[in-house]
């Protein structure tokens, strides 16, 4: 649906160019909004904050741009400082001081009483943690939807560094770079339009000495530079801005800034490129474009099949000693399955169910001397999902700092044992000793995540209480931090990134291969190098929709993963090689010299990555789980547990047992091994023999209607009770344990 943004403004090319895309997804842009910096007490012109969260620099011209778009402009002084300079952010306690984030809540107060429709709030970044979560913090703290349609930009195809600069001008918006401050960028690019062909190329030459690829250099995401937009198409820009020359003021380490004398705001002629020539991203990552036409070709053979689902049986959990577990590891404390159930004297509805359980947790956590700031991942089970909305205001409160856990959230149905309306399984990192040699000291391991809440072209916004994903590293053999990290994703649904709304095109099968997209998407962001094993939740459907389902999430899985197997690779270069080679232009060639060339390609993380796998073509087993329900009615939901690494480490995994189906992964110079275990009817004993030597750290049972009852002596085991399993082969199994 349209919304009413709010657009915030410093005057650089970003901000406007995110406000083509908000007009170009239906919304309408009601406000301006713009923070200045204070009066400098010297008395000095030079007033640039050099702030990592505001632009200041070319300030004075902001108020003309409410004349050149014909839309209100609103202003608020900057006041107080960077106090809270994490990369993630919360507000600070007041005895701290008065951090410059909130100096947008007086600014957004005073729009939303003038324009009391505005609902949305949009900005330009672009690749800027620091910037991003600022803004969200504020935007939902005020009702506020935040969007960043910039956000990730380079590495969605078409996978360009400067596809951004060349966006801009294809629409004609007219960018001046106003100060340089490092990157090799000197005074000959000052009032140099930022989009024009011949100054990229000059910025990509220049950066090729200094930057990294996907660093975000050439635009200006390190600071390299900042811009002043002065004019763009008609849809936007009724007018354009003249200013005047005046000098250049040069400060330390080659930083200088182009000084503007007078501004005033000229007619122009209203032809020329407008939303029509907006390119936005398209909605497919390449390898996920091609995997989809490879399902489509393979449909009609997939009918062909011969696998039958059993129906559907429903009956409820009854191992009771699968619930309520509390069980510490080396590393974590797993509080599985936790439950409050009614009696008939004191009812509990779902809500008061979820609090009961969360009190519980907090307490027991407590006397761990934890809290819910070590809680890296959860897993929500609800009997109906009509009761999600009224959980989620219990379950959002409790976390209240930045990265709350990754989420998995389904509906269980009367799989739920009787007069149980929530589940809640909980992963936390205990405190472990600060080396193998000392254990009379303790830490918390450092604990990541990634939570975006804004709308964008790359994946889902999570607005709410949980992260798209959250790491904890593995510790090695002598106790420290190994360099790798185990990645706790959230369940994954087939949204619309810019619109979160439910992707309908192409049926079930785009829809399981663009919630596998989003959860590709966040492991390459968190450096996932494989997946320990898939798991797609498919929800309650006729017997023959359940077979074209399972068949179709395999399918999706083992495509995707066969598309990054080094034998397709090696073709996929062979074939490209002529194709990707950079032209050399007159210049390039006469006085290059060994110098380095700007690779303009953005190199995505490799996800699988084979260069850090002893066996490369071994693809992590898929299992799919049917239960009752999905969040907003999806048809899949994907989960998985990622293993990030570094370049010096390898990841072995194999099939420690063919006639079991016991998958084993083991990350070098660790002593953590994670395991995928098929549960058939020929399991009594090899895997029971694997699933209990060494216990578990943490794992999630998927049980299926006739899954053994007195498995739940198992310890470490979080329970999800389904509908049925289907393992890696697509057949019919009674259940799959996935865990560390």
């Amino acid at each position: 649906s349209s919304l009413n943004v709010i657009a915030l403004v410093s005057g650089g090319k970003d901000s406007f160019f995110s406000i083509l895309h908000c007009l170009a997804a239906g919304h309408t842009v009601v406000a301006l909004a713009n923070l200045y910096p204070p009066t400098p007490s010297d008395g000095s012109e030079h007033d640039d904050l050099n702030s990592f969260m505001y632009q200041t620099v070319g300030h004075a011209v902001l108020p003309l741009y409410a004349q050149v778009t014909g839309i209100p402009i609103f202003r608020q002084e900057i006041l107080g400082a960077a106090v809270n300079s994490e990369r993630d952010y919360a507000a600070p306690a007041v005895h701290l001081g008065l951090d410059e984030t909130e100096s947008l809540v007086p600014l957004l107060d005073k729009i939303k009483a003038a324009i009391p429709a505005a609902d949305a709030i949009s900005t330009g970044a672009i690749l800027s943690t620091y910037q991003r979560t600022r803004v969200e913090s504020v935007a939902v703290r005020l009702g506020l939807i935040p969007l960043s349609f910039l956000w990730q930009y380079p590495v969605l195809s078409p996978y360009s560094q400067s596809a951004l600069l060349h966006d801009m001008r294809a629409v004609g918006q007219d960018s001046r770079i106003i100060k340089v401050a490092s990157g090799g960028l000197d005074e000959s690019f000052l009032w140099e339009n930022v989009s024009d062909s011949k100054t990229i190329a000059r910025l990509g030459k220049a950066m090729a000495r200094f930057c990294e690829n996907g660093d975000g250099a050439v635009l200006g995401e390190g600071g390299e530079f900042e811009t002043l937009a002065i004019d763009g198409p008609a849809c936007l820009w009724k007018k354009r801005i003249e200013i005047e020359p005046d000098r250049i003021i040069r400060g330390e380490g080659g930083e200088a800034i182009w000084q503007g004398g007078s501004a005033r705001v000229v007619d122009k002629e209203r032809s020329g490129a407008g939303l029509e020539a907006l390119r936005r991203p398209g909605l497919w990552d390449a390898e996920f474009e091609d995997a989809r036409i490879k399902l489509q070709e393979a449909s009609r053979s997939a009918q062909q099949t011969q696998f039958e689902p059993e129906p559907i049986v429903s009956a409820a959990m009854c191992a009771s000693d699968l619930t309520n577990q509390h069980d510490t590891g080396n590393w974590t404390m797993t509080l599985s399955s936790q439950t409050r159930s009614t009696d008939d004297c004191a009812p509990l509805d779902p809500a008061s169910q979820l609090q009961a359980i969360l009190d519980s947790i907090i307490d027991t956590l407590a006397r761990e001397d934890l809290d819910a700031t070590c809680i890296l991942c959860t897993t929500l089970l609800l009997r109906d999902m009509s009761d999600f909305a009224a959980v989620n205001q219990i379950y959002g409160p409790f976390f209240t700092t930045p990265n709350p856990p990754s989420r998995v959230t389904v509906a269980c149905g009367n799989r739920l044992p009787p007069g149980v309306h929530v589940m809640l399984s909980v992963v936390a990192a205990k405190r472990i000793p600060t080396s193998a040699l000392n254990d009379n000291m303790y830490r918390i391991p450092v604990r990541k995540g990634l939570h975006v809440q804004s709308r964008s072209y790359w994946a889902p916004a999570n607005i709410g209480p949980y992260s798209q994903a959250v790491t904890t590293p593995i510790i090695d053999e002598r106790g420290s931090d190994s360099g790798a990290e185990i990645v706790h994703v959230a369940g994954q649904i087939p949204l619309v990134p810019w619109s979160m709304e439910l992707y309908h095109e192409s049926g079930f099968q785009g829809q399981a291969l663009l919630s596998l997209q989003h959860l590709f998407r966040i492991g390459r962001s968190m450096r996932v190098a494989r997946w320990v094993a898939g798991v797609a939740f498919i929800s309650q459907c006729p017997k023959e929709e359940t077979r074209r389902r399972v068949h179709t999430a395999q399918a999706a899985w083992n495509t995707i993963h066969q598309a990054f197997l080094p034998s397709a690779q090696t073709e996929a270069v062979s074939s490209d090689d002529d194709e990707d080679a950079l032209p050399l232009d007159a210049w390039d060639r006469q006085n290059r010299h060994g110098a380095a060339l700007f690779d303009d390609h953005t190199e995505r993380a490799a996800l699988p990555n084979a260069q850090v796998m002893t066996d490369p073509e071994n693809i992590p087993p898929v299992f799919v789980v049917q239960v009752a329900q999905l969040p907003r009615d999806s048809p899949i939901e994907w989960s998985s547990m990622g293993i990030a690494c570094t370049e010096f480490q390898s990841i072995h995994s194999r099939l420690a047992s063919k006639s079991a189906a016991v998958y084993h992964t083991d990350v070098q110079g660790t002593h953590s091994r994670f395991v995928a275990v098929e549960v058939d009817d020929d399991w009594e004993h090899e895997q029971m023999t694997a699933v209990r030597t060494g216990g578990w750290e943490h794992c999630t049972l998927y049980a299926g209607p006739d899954f053994p009852d007195h498995w739940g002596s198992l310890k470490g085991v979080s329970v999800i009770p389904c509908q049925g399993v289907w393992g890696a082969l697509g057949t019919r199994i009674r259940g799959a344990l996935v865990g560390r």
